[in-house]
């Protein structure tokens, strides 16, 4: 949304110009905008793209394939997928439009006790969608023998990713369980937050579109499809990227930009509908960890021009937020990301049905009227370091390249301070202001990219914190993150074709207890040098 204030000054030359137009004009209509996309993704609107990543010590061996209408669909997937390895096949379509076209991928799992297999499926249908199926003994901790996945369907460039992750008896997947903290808790309790991986929602709020005001559309604010409920369950959502924006009294998740002192956005749900939401899902899933992400420049107070909140502002929207329940007292706490996961959540938490929540604000608001402090759970980047790093580009190959560059720069070692990752495609120019494809859509290619050319970049020794996506989906985001939690975090995963580096003396990092256990001299020396070369991905 950012792109609009140059789109938009371009476009009109003159502010006066802006001022003069009336709100309604500047307001795409909805359903035309839903036309244009449908028909612009008409032509191809059965192809995608497909990612595999082999989170296990065991290659991958192609046994079977076959399709039906689909080019070149055999040669796109190798022989084998190494350890540690992601592969990404584009599905192409030879006739457009047919409903029976398909496709079938078989890999053997080599090395196991047991016979393990796992089949990628292109499925049939007037709706085609992608799926894996778990073949012969093949079964994770959450699912059985025979399970079927079905990862969703995202059209043209974007795609659909699965991942199997752990060691034969201990595997993980595509499916895990809606309180995955509790869930990996023995594994990576012992872990400081700053050495965890947690999914991010970018612009929580904004799954649905309320008041349009100048070239505000659902096109181009709209960053969700799940409601917040959805988000925390199916994506394992644990960080929300929150900007209220106060109206007639009542508070918002707002996206727009201001633009000649006018607010071209949209409103979407109410913070009072994303508390209640929050606060139920906690109540049906206790035990879990919540940071509530309020933005540092977008708290607006639309009954002032959309002006920045004022002290009265800020004291309703504490008010409101204060309604968050288990919020957590870190009063004693100088860096919270330095304590472990089993400070703030352990099985005893949720067996009371408790969880732990804190509201991480401006750093600038502790210093103002009616900041509640870190007894009840406010706590500001004093007390919560990040970095970020936010690419602003409609690319996916810019964005993979300058979010791994700052990666590299920001996270030298495990201990580094928290880092978040935006991996989100923005629109830019003229397709910010009269948007012919959505944000909803661009993100596609970002879910693309994750299950390839993230994933490629990753080390046990260099990996976000949090990880930023819009159109939350299914639950490929929580699976990321379960995955590099286990196999880069606790190194339960083998070496991963290098990923493993060996093990490095970090916060509070490597035993239940705090203690440090000693280096794998065999480890360091097989991966010698690879922490100094330059991290290869894939564009």
């Amino acid at each position: 949304m950012a792109a609009i204030v140059k789109a938009a000054n371009a476009m009109l030359g003159l502010a006066a110009t802006a001022r003069d137009m009336s709100a309604t004009n500047r307001t795409l209509d909805a359903r035309d905008l839903e036309t244009r996309q449908v028909l612009f993704q008409l032509e191809r609107y059965n192809e995608t793209h497909i990612g595999l990543i082999n989170a296990t010590p065991y290659r991958w061996l192609k046994t079977y394939n076959h399709s039906y209408q689909l080019w070149e669909w055999e040669k796109e997937w190798p022989e084998y997928i190494e350890p540690g390895k992601a592969t990404s096949v584009s599905v192409k379509t030879s006739k457009h439009l047919m409903t029976d076209t398909a496709g079938e991928a078989t890999y053997r799992i080599e090395g196991t006790s047991k016979p393990m297999s796992l089949q990628v499926r292109y499925l049939a249908g007037r709706q085609h969608t992608v799926a894996v199926q778990l073949l012969e003994n093949l079964e994770t901790i959450y699912s059985k023998r025979n399970t079927t996945y079905n990862l969703g369907f995202l059209p043209r460039s974007g795609g659909s990713g699965f991942i199997l992750a752990g060691v034969e008896g201990d595997f993980i997947s595509n499916d895990g369980p809606s309180t995955w903290m509790q869930a990996q808790l023995r594994e990576i309790g012992h872990l400081p937050l700053r050495e965890i991986v947690m999914p991010r929602s970018h612009h929580a709020g904004q799954w649905k579109s309320q008041d349009h005001f100048g070239w505000g559309s659902a096109f181009n604010t709209q960053t969700q499809q799940f409601t917040l409920y959805e988000q925390l369950d199916r994506g394992g959502i644990r960080v929300l990227d929150v900007r209220p924006g106060l109206k007639k009294g009542k508070f918002y998740e707002h996206h727009g930009s201001v633009v000649a002192n006018i607010f071209h956005g949209v409103l979407g749900a109410s913070l009072e509908e994303m508390v209640d939401m929050q606060n139920k899902f906690m109540a049906d899933h206790p035990g879990e960890m919540y940071i509530w992400d309020i933005h540092d420049t977008d708290t607006r107070d639309g009954d002032r021009k959309f002006k920045p909140l004022d002290d009265e502002g800020r004291e309703k929207l504490y008010d409101q937020l204060r309604r968050l329940n288990h919020r957590a007292d870190v009063s004693n706490i100088t860096d919270i990301s330095r304590r472990p996961l089993n400070w703030f959540i352990n099985s005893n938490v949720s067996r009371q049905g408790k969880s732990c929540l804190l509201v991480r604000v401006p750093t600038s608001w502790a210093t103002m009227e009616h900041f509640p402090g870190r007894k009840e759970g406010f706590v500001t980047g004093d007390n919560l370091p990040l970095n970020s790093r936010w690419s602003n580009t409609n690319a996916y190959q810019t964005l993979v390249k300058d979010q791994v560059a700052g990666l590299i720069e920001a996270r030298r070692s495990r201990s580094s301070e928290l880092y978040n990752m935006d991996w989100l495609i923005t629109q830019s120019g003229q397709g910010a202001v009269i948007p012919r494809i959505s944000i909803i859509t661009l993100a596609g290619v970002a879910w693309r990219t994750l299950y390839y050319q993230f994933w490629d970049a990753l080390t046990d020794h260099m990996y976000p914190n949090w990880i930023t996506m819009d159109a939350i989906h299914d639950n490929s985001l929580k699976a990321m993150a379960m995955t590099i939690n286990r196999c880069l975090g606790v190194r339960k995963c083998g070496a991963l074709g290098g990923k493993i580096i060996g093990m490095r003396k970090t916060t509070l990092e490597s035993a239940p207890d705090g203690t440090y256990k000693k280096p794998d001299p065999e480890a360091q020396s097989r991966h010698k040098g690879e922490a100094s070369k330059g991290q290869e991905f894939h564009t």
